[in-house]
């Protein structure tokens, strides 16, 4: 069954679409992020960053519904503490996890919100918060980039 969604042409039984040969050639991709929460509008922003065309879905009413109550409203953006000291703690298979973490670590998370406007803090524990204690202040940032980015 051939179909059109989201404007793209399926081609049946390929997964792929009719993108020009322009497209092609430019490496630029139309991508499709599902999920408009903390994963997703960081995946939307990194593709978008990349030059790639992003359109992000989202089935609430908001970008990061969920982020809103992280932390006790305050957000909990991540923890500062030792990458090695984070992979002593994982109980199992901690190297799954190296690729990800040493590729985008605590501080590129905190560097990231910081240069896009958002100030942040660490307390006890190497917990770090939003100075405003405001998650809303999280999901204002994600927004703005996205916007932008065009997103």
């Amino acid at each position: 069954m051939n179909g059109n969604y989201f404007g793209t042409q399926i081609q049946e039984g390929t997964g792929r679409n009719d993108r020009s040969k322009d497209d092609m050639s430019s490496g630029k991709k139309k991508i499709i992020v599902v999920g408009g929460g903390a994963a997703g509008m960081m995946a939307a922003y990194a593709a978008s960053a990349d030059g790639h065309q992003v359109t992000l879905l989202e089935r609430n009413e908001k970008l990061g519904k969920k982020v809103y109550i992280t932390g006790k409203g305050r957000c909990n953006v991540t923890n500062a503490g030792d990458t090695t000291e984070f992979f002593d703690s994982v109980i199992s298979n901690p190297k799954f996890l190296y690729s990800s973490i040493y590729g985008y670590d605590a501080y590129a998370v905190m560097d990231f919100f910081e240069q896009n406007g958002c100030p942040l803090k660490v307390e006890r524990g190497n917990r770090v918060f939003p100075v405003s204690d405001h998650s809303s202040d999280i999901i204002r940032c994600l927004e703005k980039v996205l916007i932008k980015n065009h997103v």
